[in-house]
Protein backbone atom coordinates (compact mmCIF):
# COMPACT_ATOMS: atom_id res chain seq x y z
CA UNK A 1 0.00 0.00 0.00
CA UNK A 2 1.43 3.53 -0.99
CA UNK A 3 3.43 4.75 2.22
CA UNK A 4 0.97 8.04 2.40
CA UNK A 5 -2.29 5.98 2.53
CA UNK A 6 -0.45 3.66 5.29
CA UNK A 7 -0.28 6.86 7.18
CA UNK A 8 -3.84 8.06 6.61
CA UNK A 9 -5.32 5.04 8.19
CA UNK A 10 -3.29 5.46 11.07
CA UNK A 11 -4.91 9.57 11.57
CA UNK A 12 -8.40 8.38 10.22
CA UNK A 13 -10.48 11.97 11.27
CA UNK A 14 -7.44 14.29 11.70
CA UNK A 15 -8.62 17.63 10.47
CA UNK A 16 -12.08 16.11 9.41
CA UNK A 17 -14.59 19.29 9.82
CA UNK A 18 -17.81 17.44 9.62
CA UNK A 19 -21.29 18.42 11.58
CA UNK A 20 -22.05 15.32 14.54
CA UNK A 21 -23.60 12.37 12.73
CA UNK A 22 -25.53 10.13 15.79
CA UNK A 23 -24.65 6.69 15.10
CA UNK A 24 -27.19 3.53 14.68
CA UNK A 25 -26.99 -0.21 15.87
CA UNK A 26 -23.99 -1.84 14.18
CA UNK A 27 -22.51 0.98 13.52
CA UNK A 28 -24.62 2.28 10.29
CA UNK A 29 -25.13 6.20 9.89
CA UNK A 30 -28.03 7.96 8.10
CA UNK A 31 -27.31 9.08 4.62
CA UNK A 32 -25.91 12.34 3.62
CA UNK A 33 -23.69 14.42 5.91
CA UNK A 34 -23.54 18.33 5.16
CA UNK A 35 -20.74 19.69 6.55
CA UNK A 36 -17.65 18.30 5.85
CA UNK A 37 -14.87 20.50 4.66
CA UNK A 38 -13.95 18.50 1.07
CA UNK A 39 -10.31 19.90 1.92
CA UNK A 40 -9.64 18.27 4.93
CA UNK A 41 -10.68 14.75 4.78
CA UNK A 42 -8.44 12.03 3.51
CA UNK A 43 -9.50 10.77 0.42
CA UNK A 44 -8.54 7.49 -1.91
CA UNK A 45 -10.17 7.33 -5.11
CA UNK A 46 -12.33 9.04 -7.71
CA UNK A 47 -14.74 8.34 -10.18
CA UNK A 48 -17.78 9.08 -12.81
CA UNK A 49 -20.85 7.99 -12.24
CA UNK A 50 -22.52 9.57 -15.46
CA UNK A 51 -22.03 13.31 -14.97
CA UNK A 52 -21.94 12.89 -10.89
CA UNK A 53 -18.33 12.91 -9.80
CA UNK A 54 -17.76 10.63 -6.93
CA UNK A 55 -15.09 10.30 -4.21
CA UNK A 56 -14.33 8.17 -1.08
CA UNK A 57 -11.94 8.11 2.16
CA UNK A 58 -11.89 7.87 5.49
CA UNK A 59 -14.35 6.47 7.81
CA UNK A 60 -16.04 5.39 5.56
CA UNK A 61 -17.52 8.88 3.40
CA UNK A 62 -18.49 9.54 -0.46
CA UNK A 63 -18.64 13.02 -1.35
CA UNK A 64 -20.44 13.55 -4.69
CA UNK A 65 -20.41 16.52 -6.90
CA UNK A 66 -23.05 17.41 -9.94
CA UNK A 67 -21.18 20.52 -11.35
CA UNK A 68 -17.84 18.54 -12.25
CA UNK A 69 -16.00 19.26 -8.79
CA UNK A 70 -16.98 22.93 -8.40
CA UNK A 71 -18.41 21.76 -4.70
CA UNK A 72 -19.41 18.62 -2.74
CA UNK A 73 -21.54 17.04 -0.62
CA UNK A 74 -20.71 14.33 1.60
CA UNK A 75 -22.75 11.25 1.97
CA UNK A 76 -22.18 8.63 4.80
CA UNK A 77 -22.29 4.90 4.04
CA UNK A 78 -23.22 1.85 6.56
CA UNK A 79 -19.18 1.58 7.57
CA UNK A 80 -16.78 3.52 9.03
CA UNK A 81 -13.68 1.83 8.16
CA UNK A 82 -11.56 3.94 5.46
CA UNK A 83 -13.15 3.35 1.52
CA UNK A 84 -10.05 2.63 -0.83
CA UNK A 85 -11.61 2.52 -4.23
CA UNK A 86 -15.16 2.86 -6.13
CA UNK A 87 -16.44 1.47 -9.47
CA UNK A 88 -19.67 2.34 -11.33
CA UNK A 89 -21.65 0.20 -13.83
CA UNK A 90 -23.47 3.46 -15.53
CA UNK A 91 -24.98 6.17 -13.46
CA UNK A 92 -26.74 4.66 -10.66
CA UNK A 93 -25.47 1.15 -9.99
CA UNK A 94 -21.59 1.28 -8.38
CA UNK A 95 -19.78 -0.41 -5.05
CA UNK A 96 -17.00 0.65 -3.02
CA UNK A 97 -14.43 -1.30 -0.96
CA UNK A 98 -12.05 -0.21 1.84
CA UNK A 99 -10.37 -1.52 5.10
CA UNK A 100 -11.97 -4.35 6.86
CA UNK A 101 -13.51 -6.11 4.31
CA UNK A 102 -16.01 -3.28 3.83
CA UNK A 103 -18.37 -3.47 0.93
CA UNK A 104 -20.52 -0.61 0.30
CA UNK A 105 -23.14 -0.56 -3.03
CA UNK A 106 -25.51 2.25 -4.02
CA UNK A 107 -28.27 2.08 -6.72
CA UNK A 108 -29.00 5.71 -6.97
CA UNK A 109 -25.61 7.00 -8.08
CA UNK A 110 -24.06 7.64 -4.62
CA UNK A 111 -26.79 9.35 -2.97
CA UNK A 112 -27.47 6.68 -0.37
CA UNK A 113 -25.42 3.48 0.14
CA UNK A 114 -26.35 -0.04 1.68
CA UNK A 115 -23.23 -2.69 3.03
CA UNK A 116 -22.30 -5.55 1.51
CA UNK A 117 -21.54 -8.72 4.04
CA UNK A 118 -17.93 -10.51 2.77
CA UNK A 119 -17.36 -12.74 5.89
CA UNK A 120 -13.68 -14.08 3.85
CA UNK A 121 -12.58 -10.47 3.51
CA UNK A 122 -12.67 -9.34 7.06
CA UNK A 123 -10.81 -8.30 8.84
CA UNK A 124 -8.40 -7.73 5.78
CA UNK A 125 -8.45 -4.86 3.17
CA UNK A 126 -9.92 -4.65 -0.48
CA UNK A 127 -8.02 -2.26 -2.29
CA UNK A 128 -9.77 -2.12 -5.39
CA UNK A 129 -12.73 -2.80 -7.21
CA UNK A 130 -13.26 -2.94 -11.29
CA UNK A 131 -17.04 -2.81 -13.01
CA UNK A 132 -17.05 -5.16 -16.00
CA UNK A 133 -20.53 -4.14 -16.80
CA UNK A 134 -23.96 -6.71 -17.09
CA UNK A 135 -23.78 -6.50 -13.16
CA UNK A 136 -20.47 -8.15 -12.64
CA UNK A 137 -17.69 -6.44 -10.32
CA UNK A 138 -14.85 -7.53 -9.26
CA UNK A 139 -13.53 -6.71 -5.50
CA UNK A 140 -9.34 -7.43 -4.42
CA UNK A 141 -6.80 -6.68 -2.29
CA UNK A 142 -4.86 -8.18 0.25
CA UNK A 143 -3.14 -10.89 0.54
CA UNK A 144 -4.13 -12.66 -2.79
CA UNK A 145 -7.93 -11.99 -2.44
CA UNK A 146 -9.91 -11.88 -4.64
CA UNK A 147 -14.03 -11.96 -4.82
CA UNK A 148 -16.47 -12.05 -8.15
CA UNK A 149 -19.81 -10.52 -8.05
CA UNK A 150 -22.79 -11.37 -10.73
CA UNK A 151 -25.59 -9.35 -9.24
CA UNK A 152 -24.11 -5.73 -8.64
CA UNK A 153 -22.41 -6.38 -6.08
CA UNK A 154 -25.48 -7.97 -3.49
CA UNK A 155 -23.34 -11.41 -3.08
CA UNK A 156 -19.49 -11.92 -3.19
CA UNK A 157 -17.99 -15.17 -4.39
CA UNK A 158 -14.12 -15.67 -3.72
CA UNK A 159 -11.71 -17.11 -6.63
CA UNK A 160 -8.51 -17.63 -7.10
CA UNK A 161 -5.42 -15.91 -8.60
CA UNK A 162 -2.51 -17.35 -10.47
CA UNK A 163 -2.16 -20.06 -7.75
CA UNK A 164 -3.61 -20.91 -4.12
CA UNK A 165 -0.26 -20.21 -2.54
CA UNK A 166 -0.75 -16.59 -4.04
CA UNK A 167 -0.68 -14.06 -1.25
CA UNK A 168 0.57 -10.63 -2.79
CA UNK A 169 -1.67 -7.56 -2.58
CA UNK A 170 -3.26 -6.95 -5.33
CA UNK A 171 -3.54 -3.09 -6.57
CA UNK A 172 -6.03 -2.81 -9.58
CA UNK A 173 -7.46 -5.28 -12.11
CA UNK A 174 -8.07 -2.87 -15.96
CA UNK A 175 -10.27 -4.49 -18.62
CA UNK A 176 -8.69 -3.89 -21.65
CA UNK A 177 -10.35 -4.97 -25.11
CA UNK A 178 -12.02 -8.40 -23.31
CA UNK A 179 -9.08 -9.02 -21.69
CA UNK A 180 -8.51 -8.67 -17.59
CA UNK A 181 -4.86 -6.91 -16.54
CA UNK A 182 -3.74 -7.37 -13.08
CA UNK A 183 -1.11 -5.97 -10.93
CA UNK A 184 0.12 -6.31 -7.80
CA UNK A 185 3.35 -6.44 -4.97
CA UNK A 186 6.69 -8.07 -5.84
CA UNK A 187 6.04 -6.65 -9.58
CA UNK A 188 3.33 -8.92 -10.05
CA UNK A 189 1.51 -8.69 -13.97
CA UNK A 190 -1.34 -11.25 -14.35
CA UNK A 191 -3.78 -11.51 -17.49
CA UNK A 192 -6.90 -12.83 -18.08
CA UNK A 193 -8.34 -14.02 -21.21
CA UNK A 194 -11.88 -15.76 -20.15
CA UNK A 195 -13.29 -12.66 -17.56
CA UNK A 196 -10.96 -13.52 -14.73
CA UNK A 197 -11.79 -17.08 -14.43
CA UNK A 198 -7.93 -18.20 -15.01
CA UNK A 199 -4.46 -16.33 -14.89
CA UNK A 200 -1.43 -16.35 -16.54
CA UNK A 201 1.43 -14.70 -14.52
CA UNK A 202 3.43 -12.96 -17.52
CA UNK A 203 7.03 -11.90 -16.73
CA UNK A 204 7.36 -8.78 -14.86
CA UNK A 205 9.69 -5.82 -15.72
CA UNK A 206 9.90 -4.82 -11.83
CA UNK A 207 10.44 -6.71 -8.28
CA UNK A 208 8.79 -3.69 -6.67
CA UNK A 209 5.45 -2.94 -6.00
CA UNK A 210 3.12 -1.73 -9.07
CA UNK A 211 0.26 0.53 -8.08
CA UNK A 212 -2.20 0.38 -11.32
CA UNK A 213 -2.10 0.51 -14.78
CA UNK A 214 -3.49 1.99 -17.45
CA UNK A 215 -4.39 1.21 -21.44
CA UNK A 216 -3.13 4.14 -24.24
CA UNK A 217 -5.61 4.87 -27.08
CA UNK A 218 -2.89 2.48 -29.02
CA UNK A 219 -3.50 -0.35 -26.60
CA UNK A 220 -0.50 0.06 -24.97
CA UNK A 221 -0.32 -0.84 -21.48
CA UNK A 222 1.34 1.44 -19.02
CA UNK A 223 1.66 0.41 -15.10
CA UNK A 224 3.22 2.46 -12.59
CA UNK A 225 3.97 2.43 -8.65
CA UNK A 226 6.55 2.74 -6.15
CA UNK A 227 9.88 4.79 -6.85
CA UNK A 228 8.66 6.38 -9.99
CA UNK A 229 8.19 3.56 -11.86
CA UNK A 230 6.86 3.05 -15.51
CA UNK A 231 6.75 0.97 -17.65
CA UNK A 232 5.14 0.36 -20.95
CA UNK A 233 4.00 -3.01 -23.32
CA UNK A 234 3.22 -3.04 -27.08
CA UNK A 235 3.35 -6.47 -27.48
CA UNK A 236 0.15 -7.93 -24.92
CA UNK A 237 2.61 -8.02 -22.01
CA UNK A 238 5.51 -10.21 -23.99
CA UNK A 239 8.08 -7.49 -23.02
CA UNK A 240 8.01 -4.02 -21.44
CA UNK A 241 10.50 -0.71 -21.73
CA UNK A 242 11.15 1.14 -18.98
CA UNK A 243 9.70 4.96 -18.92
CA UNK A 244 12.40 6.88 -17.35
CA UNK A 245 10.42 9.71 -15.71
CA UNK A 246 13.69 10.83 -13.75
CA UNK A 247 12.88 10.81 -9.81
CA UNK A 248 11.77 8.35 -7.30
CA UNK A 249 8.34 9.52 -5.89
CA UNK A 250 5.71 6.74 -6.21
CA UNK A 251 3.18 6.85 -8.43
CA UNK A 252 -0.56 5.99 -6.96
CA UNK A 253 -3.26 6.56 -9.53
CA UNK A 254 -4.11 7.17 -13.49
CA UNK A 255 -6.41 7.75 -16.17
CA UNK A 256 -6.81 8.60 -19.78
CA UNK A 257 -8.02 11.63 -21.04
CA UNK A 258 -10.54 12.20 -23.88
CA UNK A 259 -7.81 13.35 -25.81
CA UNK A 260 -5.43 10.52 -25.66
CA UNK A 261 -3.35 11.91 -22.89
CA UNK A 262 -2.49 9.84 -20.41
CA UNK A 263 -1.97 11.27 -16.64
CA UNK A 264 -0.29 9.65 -14.03
CA UNK A 265 -0.89 10.95 -10.29
CA UNK A 266 1.32 10.35 -6.91
CA UNK A 267 2.72 11.37 -3.66
CA UNK A 268 3.55 14.69 -2.88
CA UNK A 269 1.86 16.53 -5.90
CA UNK A 270 3.01 14.93 -8.34
CA UNK A 271 1.83 14.80 -11.82
CA UNK A 272 3.09 12.95 -14.89
CA UNK A 273 1.79 13.73 -18.31
CA UNK A 274 2.62 11.56 -21.92
CA UNK A 275 0.49 12.93 -25.11
CA UNK A 276 2.46 9.48 -27.30
CA UNK A 277 0.55 6.74 -25.23
CA UNK A 278 3.01 6.48 -22.54
CA UNK A 279 6.25 6.56 -24.47
CA UNK A 280 7.06 9.26 -22.87
CA UNK A 281 5.75 11.37 -19.81
CA UNK A 282 6.66 15.42 -18.43
CA UNK A 283 6.74 15.70 -15.20
CA UNK A 284 5.43 18.21 -12.78
CA UNK A 285 4.29 18.88 -9.29
CA UNK A 286 1.59 20.67 -7.39
CA UNK A 287 3.18 23.59 -5.41
CA UNK A 288 0.84 22.34 -2.60
CA UNK A 289 3.44 19.29 -2.13
CA UNK A 290 0.61 17.23 -0.91
CA UNK A 291 -0.13 13.38 -1.97
CA UNK A 292 -2.26 12.34 -4.94
CA UNK A 293 -4.37 9.27 -5.12
CA UNK A 294 -6.39 9.37 -7.39
CA UNK A 295 -7.30 12.00 -11.16
CA UNK A 296 -10.38 12.37 -13.13
CA UNK A 297 -11.27 14.35 -16.03
CA UNK A 298 -13.32 17.72 -16.19
CA UNK A 299 -13.94 20.06 -18.52
CA UNK A 300 -10.62 22.36 -19.14
CA UNK A 301 -9.29 20.13 -16.25
CA UNK A 302 -8.58 17.85 -14.18
CA UNK A 303 -9.50 16.98 -10.63
CA UNK A 304 -7.57 14.98 -7.80
CA UNK A 305 -8.23 13.28 -4.60
CA UNK A 306 -5.58 12.40 -1.85
CA UNK A 307 -4.25 14.18 1.18
CA UNK A 308 -5.83 17.41 1.10
CA UNK A 309 -9.29 15.73 0.02
CA UNK A 310 -10.95 16.80 -3.30
CA UNK A 311 -9.70 19.69 -5.11
CA UNK A 312 -9.95 21.05 -9.46
CA UNK A 313 -6.01 21.04 -10.45
CA UNK A 314 -5.43 23.34 -13.48
CA UNK A 315 -2.51 21.70 -15.53
CA UNK A 316 -1.23 25.41 -15.50
CA UNK A 317 -0.16 25.96 -12.46
CA UNK A 318 1.95 22.80 -12.05
CA UNK A 319 5.65 23.52 -11.95
CA UNK A 320 8.92 21.40 -13.04
CA UNK A 321 11.46 20.64 -10.37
Amino acid sequence: MKTWQKAACLIAGAGLSFALVAQQPGGTRPGVVVDINPGRIILMDITRAGKRLVTVGERGFTLVSDDEGQNWRAVATPVTRSLTRVAFENDKLGVAVGHGGSVVRTEDGGESWTAVEVEEAVPESLLGVTSLGGGRFLAYGAFGMYFVSTDGGASWQRRTVISEEFENHISQVLAVNGVLWLVAEYGTVARSEDSGETWIQVESPYAGSLFGIVAGRDGALIAFGMRGKIFRSTDNGATWQNIEAGMTTAFNGGTVLSDGRIVLVGNSGLVAESTDNGAAFQVKWSSAGRGFAAVAEVPGGLVVAGESGVKLLDPSTLVSK
